[in-house]
């Protein structure tokens, strides 16, 4: 191989070096964050006005839901201490709304529930769709509904954003009949978009456990 050879190709090598480094992000863990072994959490409903309160509440309530409970296996131990990393979620019978995530906001909540991390979601997108065609002799009903929930894990001592994301999730049924259009079989608009807050809280949940 010619020396323009080697050059191009440890060019190309020290370019995809780069690529790699650029996608791998090497995130603090949240307990190193907040400073504890021991998260005391809670979740807080950002008021989005576009969206109907009762499945607000709903994402809310779900995602508190897939906090109380640790993965199967799980176990992240402090580096400094040696001792195991665990939550505890603070809940209480109506579920917390804020109107907004100013710094002063958050440390006021964990000044008044005593909590180290506040995990604010805010629904974003909220669909459902029903949709029909033609198949042959087939009269096909297709329902959807998509959630899509933006996520603020802020810690209380000062009022800053640990990590920030949004979440999707969506769900599908769909109905054919010959001659005529039914939907008796079909899930309702509730319940698929009750399927469609619980992927979406899958997804926060794994990234959550992952970057504890």
């Amino acid at each position: 191989m010619s020396v323009m050879g080697y050059r191009v190709g440890f060019l190309v090598l020290f370019i995809v070096f780069l690529i790699s480094c650029a996608g791998t992000t090497n995130r603090v863990p949240i307990h190193q964050i907040v400073g504890v072994n021991t998260i005391y959490t809670k979740v807080v409903l950002l008021e989005n006005d576009q969206i109907d309160p009762a499945y607000q509440r709903a994402v809310a309530r779900e995602y508190e839901m897939v906090l109380m409970t640790k993965p199967a296996g799980f176990v992240i131990r402090s580096k400094f201490s040696g001792k195991p990393v665990d939550v505890v979620l603070i809940r209480r019978k109506d579920v917390h709304t804020i109107s907004d995530t100013t710094p002063e906001t958050i440390v006021g909540i964990g000044e008044e529930s005593d909590v180290h991390l506040v995990v604010v979601v805010e629904p974003t997108k909220l669909e459902f769709r029903e949709g029909s065609a033609n198949r042959g002799e087939e009269f096909c009903v297709t329902r959807t509904a998509e959630v899509v929930v933006s996520v603020k894990m802020m810690e209380t001592k000062k009022g800053e954003v640990v990590h920030a994301s949004a979440y999707d999730g969506k769900a599908e049924d769909r109905q054919c009949s010959k001659g005529m259009r039914r939907t008796d079989k079909l899930a309702s608009k509730d319940a698929l978009i009750g399927k469609a807050i619980k992927r979406s809280a899958s997804k926060f949940a794994e990234d959550f456990w992952e970057n504890l």
